[in-house]
């Protein structure tokens, strides 16, 4: 029993003596043990918390003033404390105990500038020349729009009494009409007029088409320097069904002969052959594109060469058709049906400088006569059936043509649905059903390949 109590009272003397030494401030948490000093080491133990807490609450005077009253044998150096670098004397080498003066503030000298009242222009050269160019284009605007309708109204006042003397209706009433005084012509832009006449035995009616210089337009107007256009007019008479026979007619400049032989349907197909104009009596500078012979001799008639003849450098082209189709038409699809087509006679002029005057009378007056003379014109058998002939060629050519298109249509077709067929038996899983569709293609093939042959039955006797 003894030996027994003798253990439990050195463990317990043991754990009084440790508890004499440890330090009452340390908090009693997980880390005291290693907030503790060595007991072994001498001198008095420092609590940096209140340390810290008391620089905080010091002056800067105090943090300068150095302590004579603490002395250098009580500094304790532990390894673990977090201000070690600043009793480091070999941390701050070079560096003045004593605080700098500051230094004099720099004496900041304002000169007097001048002012200049002037701006200085050459910078804004740029937008000085933009802003004369938008000047000009307005001006030119202005002025090129004014200029195109002060010549469409001197052209209804020279020439609206022989519109009149022959249409019952001439021209159109609105607020977008430009006029001298009632119905005039209708602006489309602002250099494109036009004006539909009606009323008149022999025709439908007639459109007349002022087409202007863009005066407007400043671009138009530096280009046409180089380049110098003519005001036009384009007269376009529509004529009945049965108002003329069927011929194609046309008389024009030489290059606008050529031009037109390439661009426009009815003359491309029916008049492949271009005549000089002295083979008709008509100058040199002129051609002619016909389809008949005798419709050619009887239109050109000596008072319809006489005028064309003094007014050739006014004339353009007069186009005679009963197909007129207008300028080929570029599809990329075949057509499948022919176009329509329309009896008209097309003439188109030069205008003079000031927009039409004299000479443009004696030229509406020819229009006149070439409509009154096709009303009255009558081939013969031989030359009528000979145009009959050659428009059947031409529509039959159409039709084979549109069976051809419709026929590539449907080999398309079936190409499309072949091959979506094909798609969808190799995406199932059927050998056997992919193996039957193979031998139906093929037996196919075979048969398209195969050349049709004609059976013929022989009756018995």
């Amino acid at each position: 029993m003894r030996l027994v109590l003798l253990p439990v009272a050195l463990l317990l003397c043991g754990a009084y003596t440790i508890k004499a030494y440890e330090d009452s401030t340390l908090e009693d948490d997980d880390f005291a043990e290693f907030e503790q000093f060595d007991p072994d080491e001498d001198g008095p133990l420092i609590d940096f918390h209140e340390v810290a807490k008391d620089d905080i609450l010091r002056t800067p005077k105090d943090n300068f003033v150095p302590d004579t009253d603490i002395e250098d044998e009580i500094l304790v150096e532990d390894e673990d404390n977090e201000f070690e670098h600043f009793q480091d004397p070999e941390e701050f080498e070079g560096f003045q105990d004593n605080v700098p003066r500051a230094a004099e503030a720099p004496k900041i000298t304002i000169s007097k500038v001048p002012i200049v009242m002037r701006p200085q222009w050459d910078a804004y050269w740029l937008e000085g020349i933009l802003c004369c160019a938008l000047a000009a284009y307005a001006l030119a605007y202005a002025f090129g729009r004014a200029k195109n309708t002060s010549i469409a109204v001197n052209f209804l006042k020279l020439h609206k009494p022989l519109l009149d003397d022959n249409f019952t209706l001439v021209g159109e009433s609105g607020a977008d009409v430009v006029s001298a005084e009632g119905s005039g012509w209708r602006r489309e832009a602002e250099h494109c007029f036009t004006m539909w006449c009606s009323g008149r035995l022999c025709c439908e009616g007639m459109l007349l088409t002022l087409k202007l210089i863009k005066r407007q337009d400043l671009v138009h107007v530096a280009l046409g320097v180089v380049r110098p256009t003519t005001d036009t007019l384009l007269v376009k008479v529509e004529l009945g069904k049965d108002d003329s026979d069927p011929f194609v007619l046309c008389v024009a400049q030489k290059k606008i002969a050529s031009k037109l032989a390439k661009e426009m349907q009815d003359l491309s197909v029916f008049c492949p052959e271009r005549r000089a104009g002295d083979k008709h009596g008509l100058p040199p500078s002129l051609a002619v594109l016909s389809e008949c012979a005798e419709a050619t001799g009887a239109v050109l008639d000596a008072r319809v060469t006489a005028a064309l003849t003094q007014y050739a450098r006014h004339l353009q082209f007069i186009h005679v058709s009963d197909r007129y189709a207008g300028p080929k038409q570029i599809e990329e699809t075949a057509v499948t049906k022919p176009p329509e087509t329309e009896r008209v006679i097309l003439v188109s002029l030069a205008l003079g400088p000031d927009g039409g005057g004299d000479e443009v009378r004696p030229l509406l007056l020819l229009v006149f006569h070439l409509l009154e003379k096709i009303k009255r014109l009558r081939l013969s058998k031989e030359a009528l059936a000979k145009c009959e002939k050659r428009r059947q060629k031409v529509a039959e050519a159409w039709l084979r043509g549109a069976h051809a298109a419709r026929q590539e249509q449907a080999a398309q077709r079936r190409e499309e649905k072949r091959k979506q067929e094909k798609e969808r038996i190799l995406a199932e899983d059927d050998p056997e059903k992919q193996r039957r569709w193979e031998l139906k293609e093929q037996k196919r093939e075979k048969k398209r390949k195969t050349p049709k042959m004609k059976q013929l039955k022989v009756k018995a006797m």
